[in-house]
Protein backbone atom coordinates (compact mmCIF):
# COMPACT_ATOMS: atom_id res chain seq x y z
CA UNK A 1 0.00 0.00 0.00
CA UNK A 2 2.83 2.32 0.63
CA UNK A 3 3.93 1.84 -2.97
CA UNK A 4 0.42 2.61 -4.22
CA UNK A 5 0.28 5.78 -2.16
CA UNK A 6 3.74 6.86 -3.39
CA UNK A 7 2.85 6.29 -7.04
CA UNK A 8 -0.49 8.00 -6.55
CA UNK A 9 1.17 11.11 -5.13
CA UNK A 10 3.68 11.13 -8.01
CA UNK A 11 0.83 10.97 -10.52
CA UNK A 12 -1.04 13.75 -8.73
CA UNK A 13 2.02 15.98 -8.61
CA UNK A 14 2.65 15.34 -12.30
CA UNK A 15 -0.96 16.36 -13.08
CA UNK A 16 -0.60 19.45 -10.91
CA UNK A 17 2.61 20.39 -12.73
CA UNK A 18 0.81 20.11 -16.07
CA UNK A 19 -2.03 22.25 -14.76
CA UNK A 20 0.31 24.99 -13.54
CA UNK A 21 1.71 25.59 -17.02
CA UNK A 22 0.38 28.80 -18.50
CA UNK A 23 -2.35 28.08 -20.98
CA UNK A 24 -2.28 29.56 -24.42
CA UNK A 25 -4.86 32.29 -24.95
CA UNK A 26 -7.90 31.13 -26.81
CA UNK A 27 -7.42 31.54 -30.52
CA UNK A 28 -9.63 34.22 -31.94
CA UNK A 29 -10.95 33.29 -35.33
CA UNK A 30 -11.70 36.26 -37.56
CA UNK A 31 -15.18 36.46 -38.96
CA UNK A 32 -15.31 35.05 -42.48
CA UNK A 33 -15.01 37.91 -44.91
CA UNK A 34 -17.12 38.11 -47.99
CA UNK A 35 -15.19 36.60 -50.87
CA UNK A 36 -14.25 39.25 -53.35
CA UNK A 37 -14.47 37.89 -56.85
CA UNK A 38 -11.21 38.56 -58.60
CA UNK A 39 -11.25 39.59 -62.19
CA UNK A 40 -10.66 36.60 -64.44
CA UNK A 41 -7.15 36.38 -65.84
CA UNK A 42 -6.63 37.38 -69.40
CA UNK A 43 -5.27 34.58 -71.59
CA UNK A 44 -1.53 34.71 -72.09
CA UNK A 45 -0.24 36.39 -75.19
CA UNK A 46 0.49 33.59 -77.71
CA UNK A 47 3.49 35.56 -78.96
CA UNK A 48 5.19 35.11 -75.59
CA UNK A 49 5.17 31.33 -75.93
CA UNK A 50 7.20 31.58 -79.14
CA UNK A 51 9.37 34.48 -77.97
CA UNK A 52 10.46 32.62 -74.81
CA UNK A 53 12.08 29.93 -76.94
CA UNK A 54 14.80 32.42 -77.89
CA UNK A 55 15.76 33.35 -74.31
CA UNK A 56 19.30 32.20 -73.56
CA UNK A 57 19.79 30.67 -77.00
CA UNK A 58 22.66 31.33 -79.34
CA UNK A 59 21.83 33.00 -82.63
CA UNK A 60 24.84 33.01 -84.94
CA UNK A 61 25.90 36.18 -86.70
CA UNK A 62 24.09 36.77 -89.90
CA UNK A 63 20.57 37.12 -91.21
CA UNK A 64 18.85 35.33 -88.32
CA UNK A 65 20.47 37.48 -85.67
CA UNK A 66 19.59 40.64 -87.58
CA UNK A 67 15.95 39.52 -87.92
CA UNK A 68 15.84 38.72 -84.22
CA UNK A 69 17.32 42.13 -83.33
CA UNK A 70 14.81 43.97 -85.49
CA UNK A 71 11.90 42.01 -83.98
CA UNK A 72 13.15 42.66 -80.44
CA UNK A 73 13.59 46.37 -81.16
CA UNK A 74 9.98 46.54 -82.33
CA UNK A 75 8.85 44.37 -79.39
CA UNK A 76 10.42 46.72 -76.84
CA UNK A 77 9.28 49.89 -78.63
CA UNK A 78 5.77 50.16 -77.15
CA UNK A 79 3.14 48.52 -74.97
CA UNK A 80 1.47 46.77 -77.90
CA UNK A 81 4.88 45.30 -78.83
CA UNK A 82 5.25 47.16 -82.10
CA UNK A 83 2.89 44.98 -84.10
CA UNK A 84 5.08 41.86 -83.91
CA UNK A 85 2.98 38.91 -85.09
CA UNK A 86 2.97 35.26 -84.06
CA UNK A 87 3.62 34.23 -87.66
CA UNK A 88 6.70 36.42 -87.81
CA UNK A 89 8.10 34.84 -84.64
CA UNK A 90 7.24 31.32 -85.81
CA UNK A 91 9.00 31.88 -89.14
CA UNK A 92 12.13 33.04 -87.34
CA UNK A 93 11.96 30.04 -85.00
CA UNK A 94 11.50 27.59 -87.88
CA UNK A 95 14.40 29.13 -89.82
CA UNK A 96 16.59 28.99 -86.70
CA UNK A 97 15.69 25.33 -86.07
CA UNK A 98 16.43 24.58 -89.73
CA UNK A 99 19.98 25.85 -89.37
CA UNK A 100 20.48 23.64 -86.33
CA UNK A 101 19.22 20.45 -88.01
CA UNK A 102 21.74 17.71 -88.42
CA UNK A 103 21.92 16.02 -91.82
CA UNK A 104 20.19 12.65 -91.95
CA UNK A 105 22.41 9.66 -91.15
CA UNK A 106 23.10 7.30 -93.97
CA UNK A 107 22.39 3.64 -93.20
CA UNK A 108 25.45 1.45 -92.84
CA UNK A 109 25.86 -1.15 -95.57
Amino acid sequence: MAKDAATATKKETAKDAKDTKPQAPAEVKPAPEAKVEAEPKKPADPRLKVLKKFHGKFLPKGVLRERHKSIMDRWNSSDDHGGVTVDELKKLLDDWKGTREKPPRLPKA
